[in-house]
């Protein structure tokens, strides 16, 4: 009994460190203040450059509740960083911007969520060593559409996809630039977001047939029939789409008879949560990356400072925004010319992270500025 004691007590301890580790943090985008739930594993080096997951939830959700979909656990031991951020509230609950669509009606449709997704991953790569060649996002439900249209507007920035029980929403025009590995799940039984006859956008079907026919595989997939393990009701097909520039670009796990949830072992055949790692850690993409700051530089001093900071830059500035690392807004002012200098004397010592965007407003590169006094 001592030693039974004695290991509820680690697993407590584990699980509590682990939690300490969840920080939520705020940015401003928009005009709106943005939450989001960062998780920073415990084998994380500033040496070494870690991939960066971004998890959606579905409409009416939270980031705290989607959180306990439990990527942090494997980021622990796999090495990345979690990035879990909340919708805006609509009138239907907290909704993405998404591109579902029923009898024309979109919620949130004037919300930048993509720009937000943006400013996440510039913001997250000013405070940690991000490998932006490995940008990943998953979602559920909406954000399982928010994936999507991630995949089908902002290719230059992520990486691969992995959604769940959501599929392109009828009010998008896809076009993307680059054929970008995707991985989906869904259940046959789904009643929220039907498997066949999908009322806000595409049918599963048809939604790998656009994938697999962007990426150029092979029209008849590999198919799988998962060991049917536990005593759920499910069984689980697996569907991959070749083609001959990556190994598997498009995958399908079809659940028959599940509904609109979250599969996890052991109480289900699979793991989503574990599949959609394994999926997403095969693949980088060397023309991914921060390709809005690639041609632009800037150049800070003195650097720490105790009162001002110039900042030369190689091309001309419109205005720039200034972050604690907290993640909070400090100023936002306007800013013009190649060469500014920026008045320091009442921050507080630390460390702030300016964003600089040219004269149309376009962000073009950021800095890191220690204050100490």
């Amino acid at each position: 009994m001592k030693n039974k004691g004695l290991l509820v007590f680690f697993i407590g301890l584990f699980f509590a460190c682990s939690a300490q580790q969840q920080v939520s943090k705020t940015i401003a985008h928009g005009g709106l203040e943005r939450q989001y739930l960062e998780y920073v594993p415990f084998v994380y080096n500033e040496n070494t450059a870690v991939p960066l997951l971004i998890c959606l939830h579905g409409l009416g959700d939270n980031m705290a509740n989607f959180s306990t979909i439990s990527m942090n656990l494997i980021a622990d031991t796999a090495n990345f960083i979690v990035l879990t951020p909340q919708a805006i509230s609509s009138f239907m609950g907290a909704a993405w911007n998404s591109g579902a669509s029923t009898s024309g009606m979109q919620l949130n449709q004037n919300v930048d969520d993509i720009g937000f997704i943006g400013r996440l991953i510039d913001t997250t790569a000013a405070l940690y060593n991000i490998d932006l060649k490995r940008v990943y996002v998953t979602g559920f439900s909406m954000g399982g559409f928010m994936c999507h249209r991630l995949a089908c507007e902002y290719g230059h920035r992520i990486t691969a996809i992995a959604s769940v029980a959501g599929t392109i929403g009828s009010a998008l025009q896809c076009n993307p630039g680059r054929a970008i590995p995707m991985i989906h799940f869904h259940g046959t039984a789904d009643q929220t977001v039907a498997y066949t006859g999908n009322q806000y956008g595409l049918d599963v079907d048809s939604l790998l047939n656009f994938w697999a026919t962007k990426h150029g595989c092979q029209p008849d997939p590999v198919h799988a029939l998962m060991p049917d393990v536990a005593a759920d009701g499910f069984t689980v097909d697996h569907y991959t789409y070749f083609n001959q520039a990556v190994i598997a670009p498009v995958e399908h796990y079809k659940v028959t008879g599940a509904i609109h949830q979250w599969i996890y072992t052991p109480a289900n055949d699979i793991d989503y949560t574990t599949l959609i790692w394994k999926f997403l850690s095969q693949f980088s993409n060397e023309q991914v990356g921060i390709d809005e700051s690639q041609n632009y530089s800037v150049a800070v001093s003195p650097n720490p400072t105790s009162s001002f900071v110039n900042i030369d830059l190689n091309f001309e500035a419109g205005s720039i925004t200034v972050y604690s690392m907290d993640g909070k807004l400090v100023k936002s002012f306007t800013a013009n010319g190649k060469n500014i200098s920026v008045d320091l004397s009442s921050y507080k010592n630390g460390v702030y992270l300016f964003r600089i965007f040219d004269r149309e407003l376009n962000f073009r590169s950021s800095s890191m500025v220690t204050v100490a006094k």
